[in-house]
């Protein structure tokens, strides 16, 4: 009982790094979109396709951050929104917000214990999309907050269109 209420007392600790100044900028080289990440999140490996996007862990194994450009998929953004969120639906998410516009588009969902939240900006001239993606674990929502805004708002194109 003891431990467990320590793990519980400790857990919110291992956010701490998003509440600071701790963070990086990746910017993708391909597609220019770039996003903030914790320091705490080390890059895991390549892409499957080069320069199209990153894949941070945080260092105690318990979230990941997915971040990419790409040129828009159809020439209607809604619609590939509305296709990515079906997608989510499909791998079995209960999508428990979404929020879309002409040219953004978040949402969150809940499977099994985790969480993710996502987000999408249309870019340059809307021929192209940054987006970013934070898998988190349910019990951990409040301490997860801090990161979610903060990738949300810094979430952006940094680097010249493709």
């Amino acid at each position: 009982m003891i431990r467990l209420l320590a793990c519980t007392l400790l857990l919110p600790l291992l956010a701490l790094p998003a509440l600071g100044n701790d963070w990086t900028r990746y910017v993708n080289p391909r597609f220019g979109s770039a996003v903030d990440v914790p320091a705490n999140y080390l890059a895991d490996g390549t892409p499957s396709v080069p320069g199209e996007g990153k894949v941070f862990r945080a260092d105690h194994g318990r979230a990941k951050i997915t971040t990419w450009g790409g040129p828009t998929q159809n020439a209607d953004f809604m619609a590939e929104i509305a296709r990515r969120i079906g997608a989510d639906e499909g791998d079995g998410w209960s999508i428990t917000y979404r929020s879309e516009t002409p040219d953004w588009a978040s949402w969150t969902g809940t499977r099994g214990g985790h969480v993710f939240y996502a987000k999408a900006i249309l870019t340059c001239g809307g021929s192209q999309t940054a987006n970013v993606r934070l898998d988190y674990p349910a019990m951990d929502v409040p301490a997860f907050d801090p990161i979610v805004n903060r990738l949300g708002m810094s979430l952006g194109q940094d680097g010249a269109c493709f």
